[in-house]
């Protein structure tokens, strides 16, 4: 059967919550003491994490890669998506702490509720649980040690790009290197975790080196579009103001600073980055907040629309099941609107 179409709301996410007491308590910890203490420790914050409402993307492209790499939709096993969505689930974790970030999912940050030590214990432990459920997949020996190792470098390959999201500062950057800098960023960050998915649901399903090889390169490209989504939203949602404004705090390498390398001349650009680097109030970020939106509004959904293009066009040629990509068509198409 073919999947309903992506919805806002339609929350891989929401079940994972429930699985912290759904499946036996020895699944999640180890040792003899109290489910009370094991609560306040460990369970209590992740079960917040994961009961946030998130768009569960993730888990979702990982089922689209199951059938377009041939796999039966019925006969996906439930804790795959899971794999992939406990790691992203940690990953927003510690990207929070990382940032100092306020909010997550419309409540305080888990940092800001359970402090730095919990949160970040928290996080990386969804980082290993997740890697631990690899081994209770139903696939032989074999395939679960290919995706140990997908998931492996996945992982490592989100962590460099995290290094230069924290590390790199924009407007210190020489414009040469800006663009460089944030596809490099977004392709090992964004686009590493979503190729991962794209992978786990492909290789699970079965699919031979050159449909993995065009799937996983798919869902890259869709990371990287994602990415995209997600910067451009700073900028020109309102309700998405908080972190348009963090991330002109922070100088990170965003994809509104590439465009504006493209569409403007040295003087226009310049400007922008002198303003961008003396700005250190928020009604003076809001000033270059709504600048690179005066300057952007009509590139930057072009060049979003343009890198879904580009991602599509991996699968063109593939040896995949062409019958699935209306259904992924209409995901991509709803994940666009859900950032308007």
């Amino acid at each position: 059967a073919t999947p309903a179409p992506f919805q806002h709301d339609d929350l891989v996410t929401s079940s994972l919550a429930d699985l912290l007491t759904a499946l036996p308590s020895s699944m999640w910890v180890d040792g003899d003491v109290s489910q009370e203490v094991w609560e306040d420790a460990l369970l209590k914050p992740a079960r917040d994490i994961l009961s946030r409402s998130g768009k569960g993307f993730r888990g979702r492209f990982l089922e689209h890669a199951w059938s377009l790499g041939g796999g039966d939709p019925e006969a996906l096993p439930p804790l795959l998506p899971v794999v992939v969505e406990l790691l992203h689930a940690g990953s927003l974790v510690i990207d929070d702490i990382e940032d100092d970030s306020h909010t997550r999912r419309g409540a305080p940050a888990l940092h800001r509720l359970y402090g730095v030590p919990i949160a970040l214990n928290t996080g990386n432990w969804l980082y290993f649980r997740s890697l631990s459920l690899l081994s209770r997949l139903p696939f032989d020996a074999e395939r679960r040690i290919a995706l140990l190792e997908d998931v492996t470098r996945g992982l490592l390959r989100c962590h460099q790009g995290q290094a230069l999201d924290v590390s790199v500062r924009v407007t210190s950057t020489p414009r040469v290197e800006i663009r460089p800098l944030v596809a490099t960023t977004t392709r090992l960050k964004t686009g590493a975790l979503l190729g991962l998915a794209s992978v786990l649901g492909a290789r699970g399903a079965g699919a031979g080196p050159q449909t993995l090889s065009a799937i996983c390169a798919f869902g890259t490209e869709v990371g990287v579009a994602l990415q995209m989504l997600d910067d451009w939203s700073g900028i020109h949602v309102e309700a998405r103001r908080k972190k348009g404004i963090e991330d002109l705090r922070n100088a990170r390498p965003t994809w509104p600073w590439a465009w504006l390398d493209e569409c403007t001349d040295q003087v226009t650009f310049m400007e922008m980055i002198q303003r961008a680097r003396k700005a250190s109030i928020d009604w003076e970020l809001e000033q270059v907040r709504e600048r690179l939106y005066a300057h952007l509004s009509t590139t930057a959904p072009e060049r979003i629309a343009l890198q879904f293009q580009v991602a599509l066009a991996h699968l063109s040629d593939a040896p995949i099941r062409h019958d699935r990509l209306d259904a992924v068509r209409a995901d991509l198409n709803a994940l666009a609107q859900a950032y308007d």
